[in-house]
């Protein structure tokens, strides 16, 4: 990775004469022939360093720093990022432009009813607190109502330092599906009644953003990047631990017409990130870098 990266990449742009290097994940060439541009997806591993190894943290804050620093325009996800750039690394904030991740439409119909689970999606890592909404939802689902019927978990995801322990937690109300194919996923988003989402820090939240495109509305949590993704459609977490997250589904889950709804509404906030948009504003940070 180091060679292809700091070596290969910039002989074959210099070998073909290229106008810019993007790339995309944190961290560019240590040279380059040509400017530079680099998304930043996050900082996570200083803005939550427990949850990282601290080889990485270290590989992570070297890298990313000079990078940035170095780059002619620097793009992130988030104004999140965008300021924990110029906050923890010193980049001048006009260099910097943030541009979101895209999606595609769902133009198929939603189901004529939702039906009566949560879902929760990604890896088990403490920043994420699956560990803590398994908790939160057995007691939800044991003290729950009976009119409407509660609403069953489903996870989709694994790995993680939290794996073992989820799997642990995960009583017969939860159903741990593991890792899942595309249409799978999108499957799940188009019946459940409502996404939950308490992650402690993100520096996007896709499946946010994927969930509401597919018309399901979402409960997550008010830190980092998630209030930008979610907007004033989404529903909030507000005390994030295993008794704020059951008690914020309580209230949620209490009104599923009104879930309906924020969903319908959650699909046109959705629809305002398209990928034609996006694209233009990478090509006109492709113009800037190389001062067209």
């Amino acid at each position: 990775d180091l060679t292809w990266l700091h070596v290969l990449l910039p002989l074959l742009a210099k070998r073909d004469g290229a106008d810019v290097i993007h790339a995309p994940f944190n961290w560019a060439p240590r040279w380059s022939p040509c400017p530079t541009v680099v998304t930043v997806q996050d900082l996570a591993w200083e803005r939550v360093p427990a949850t990282f190894p601290p080889a990485f943290r270290r590989y992570a804050r070297l890298f990313t720093r000079q990078s940035a620093r170095g780059a002619a325009r620097v793009i992130t996800t988030s104004e999140s990022t965008a300021r924990d750039l110029t906050a923890l690394y010193n980049v001048p904030a006009e260099r910097i432009r943030t541009v979101p991740i895209g999606l595609g439409r769902d133009d198929a119909p939603n189901p004529l009813a939702r039906e009566p689970f949560v879902l929760a999606v990604g890896e088990f890592e403490p920043r994420k607190r699956i560990l803590e909404l398994v908790t939160a939802h057995a007691g939800y689902f044991r003290n729950a109502a009976s009119d409407p019927p509660p609403c069953r978990l489903v996870l989709i995801g694994a790995g993680g330092h939290d794996e073992q322990a989820v799997r642990a937690a995960a009583g017969p109300e939860c159903d741990v599906l593991g890792f899942v194919d595309r249409p799978t996923l999108i499957d799940h988003y188009r019946r459940a009644t409502l996404l939950v989402y308490p992650s402690s820090y993100e520096g996007f939240g896709l499946p946010v953003l994927e969930a509401m495109a597919h018309g399901c509305p979402a409960l997550i949590a008010r830190n980092s990047s998630l209030a930008e993704i979610g907007g004033d459609v989404a529903l909030y977490i507000t005390t994030p631990t295993s008794d704020g997250i059951a008690g914020a589904l309580t209230d949620a889950l209490a009104d599923r017409s009104a879930l309906v709804a924020r969903g319908e509404a959650s699909r046109a906030h959705a629809a305002r990130f398209s990928w034609s948009q996006i694209a233009d504003q990478i090509l006109a940070v492709y113009r800037e870098a190389i001062g067209l």
